[in-house]
């Protein structure tokens, strides 16, 4: 199954995240783990297409995996991988690539080696968590106990990890991005944001229309209003970082004098 199935392709990536959790819905927990996910694939040039929250079910997950598939070539997943009977993902995972669990002996040595730090004992729960599903991959998490999976099917890459921040943090910097910058020639993407405040969106927008107007189809213009001010983001996406850059800032060149009097 793990065939890099594309391997140095250049191409522009799409990915989904999605965080899985009854506390996120009910606003008990704020979901972090999205926004730090997202910057982390935009420094790479993947684009983030959906954000989703989803419940503690099978049929949540594989519902969402079902519809991110159709609009995501990566898919990211946190949370549902603790000891706990209601942490479900594993599970909810084996199931939907037909696959079964199994006993991951360098897994169960870390466990071990963690709890052993900590002078408490290794339960048979504790033990549970190196079984993983045999299609997957293990991405290493250090300072957990519940790893990262890896998985590679029909063109698609779905990567579920734990919903602890700490540890969901360390998997993408350490496993998930250095993977993925080594399977695919990414685009740049490349942002400036320009702040404004004592005019409103709708008459900035008529003041920038022209230019606006004449932006290619790689370079976008996003308003972003908020109490006493409008933050202006020109966005841009290509092949080469340093050609994207000197074209973005063209284009900023030509916005600054027409805001000048609101820019700060």
């Amino acid at each position: 199954m793990f065939k890099n199935i594309y391997f140095r392709t250049k191409k522009s990536m799409k990915a989904e995240i999605i965080t899985i959790g009854d506390e996120l819905l009910i606003g008990q927990v704020i979901d972090t783990n999205s926004a730090f996910i997202a910057q982390q694939l935009n420094t790479i040039g993947v684009q983030i297409v959906q954000r989703t929250a989803i419940a503690d079910s099978a049929a949540a997950i594989t519902n969402a995996l079902d519809l991110a598939q159709t609009r995501a070539d990566i898919i990211l997943l946190t949370g549902g991988l603790g000891p706990t009977k209601d942490d479900i993902t594993k599970h909810t995972l084996c199931r939907y690539f037909d696959t079964k669990l199994t006993r991951n002996d360098a897994v169960l040595e870390h466990i071990r080696l963690l709890f052993a730090k900590r002078n408490r004992t290794v339960t048979p729960i504790n033990e549970a968590q190196a079984d993983l599903p045999q299609a997957c991959q293990v991405v290493w998490n250090d300072l957990g106990t519940a790893a990262g999976m890896w998985f590679e099917d029909n063109k698609k890459i779905v990567v579920a990890m734990p919903g602890v921040p700490y540890e969901m943090e360390y998997i993408v910097v350490n496993g998930v991005v250095p993977k993925l910058k080594t399977m695919f020639e990414l685009p740049a993407i490349y942002h400036r944001t320009m702040m404004t405040t004592g005019i409103g969106e709708s008459f900035l927008s008529e003041k920038l229309e022209a230019v606006e107007n004449a932006l290619p189809p790689h370079i976008k213009l996003a308003y972003l209003p908020k109490p006493g001010m409008v933050r202006l983001r020109l966005s841009g996406f290509g092949a080469d970082s340093e050609t994207l850059k000197t074209e973005v800032n063209r284009y900023i060149a030509q916005f600054l004098p027409i805001i000048e009097p609101y820019h700060f």
